[in-house]
């Protein structure tokens, strides 16, 4: 294994370790962390854990109309950091400007077990960005400020802009 070129996973205890500590530890020693799931089968077979739900489907559709990323927010409403996100950092305009270049799709994670199921949401908040294809481009758990997130998600929307006209779209 060449470290400087392969790619490696990582299995941790995720009660044990925060990821984005692990993620800061891994970018200390001078690797790029991502996270990689297996594309989401849109088929009538189903995902990982079911069939597709719907809301995501709908908001995929739409992303492949538009040329845009799906962004989806798994929240509660008895999550404070939840609440906290939603009400401080997503109201900020700079967030607000960035999410106009996504699908934005909030999922109560109560209110749709199943999607939480699906995306196999652990913790909240969860923010996932999936590409047109339904493949999984984006995680964070937890909670996120605003530079962090309008960093992270103007990176994945000029890349997948890049793509696009790479693509000839």
């Amino acid at each position: 294994m060449d470290l400087a070129r392969d790619q490696f996973t990582v299995e941790y205890d995720a009660s044990v370790v925060l990821s984005d500590r692990m993620n800061e530890a891994i970018v200390e020693l001078g690797y790029r962390p991502k996270i990689v799931q297996s594309p989401i089968d849109l088929g009538i077979s189903g995902g990982p854990s079911g069939p597709l739900p719907e809301v995501v489907a709908s908001a995929l559709d739409e992303a492949k109309e538009t040329g845009r990323l799906v962004f989806v927010d798994f929240h509660a409403e008895w999550c404070g950091a939840c609440r906290t996100l939603h009400r401080t950092t997503f109201k900020d305009p700079q967030v607000e400007k960035v999410f106009e270049r996504f699908v934005f799709v909030k999922v109560d994670a109560d209110e749709d077990p199943e999607a939480a199921k699906y995306f196999d949401v652990m913790g909240l908040p969860t923010l996932v960005a999936l590409q047109a294809t339904g493949e999984e481009v984006y995680r964070h758990v937890g909670p996120i400020g605003v530079k962090k997130l309008v960093q992270d998600l103007s990176l994945l929307a000029d890349r997948a802009a890049g793509t696009q006209r790479d693509n000839g779209i």
